[in-house]
């Protein structure tokens, strides 16, 4: 979900339009945060792409990576809150900040070991990949089955962004 958070990012895809880890944005937050400026960019790029996705797919049923119906994005601020004390912290941060737009993808790909079949169905803003019930959201199982397809539709991803989900299904 980091990955794919720092992926939106102006350097890389562009698709929430910003800049926290880039060289504008570690300029400007590391003069601000001295010691806690990653992790303070990745809940920036974090917190951008929350708004993108449901500005885009306009619905809470709509359970898309950043949804607030799916457990990845409380997981991922509690890891980067974490490292706002953790002492070295983690290395992932900096190998975040030195991605490039050719080794993104690849490092998404390899660190999840997704399977690249993003096969959706383009539905007005977004791309629909299934459907998940109510007792799905509690299975790990469902729940690591959904995030390798969701990480999986935003490896190919162009423009325009077409932010994948999950409808919940009643």
């Amino acid at each position: 979900m980091l990955g794919v958070a720092r992926l939106g990012e102006n350097d890389l895809r562009g698709w929430w339009g910003g800049h926290a880890l880039d060289r504008t944005g570690s300029y400007v937050l590391s003069s601000m945060f001295r010691r806690t400026w990653r992790p303070a960019a990745l809940e920036l790029d974090i917190a951008a792409a929350t708004v993108i996705h449901d500005q885009l797919l306009g619905r809470s049923t709509a359970l898309h990576l950043f949804s607030d119906a799916l457990p990845f994005r409380r997981w991922a601020l509690g890891w980067v809150a974490e490292q706002k004390t953790a002492a070295p912290p983690d290395p992932l941060l900096g190998i975040l900040e030195d991605w490039t737009a050719a080794s993104s993808a690849v490092a998404v790909d390899d660190w999840c070991q997704l399977p690249r079949q993003p096969s959706g169905e383009h539905l007005g803003e977004g791309m629909l990949l299934g459907r998940l019930t109510s007792s799905e959201l509690h299975k790990p199982s469902a729940l690591q089955k959904a995030l390798r397809q969701l990480g999986a539709a935003y490896l190919d991803q162009g423009a325009p962004f077409r932010p994948p989900y999950f409808d919940l299904a009643r």
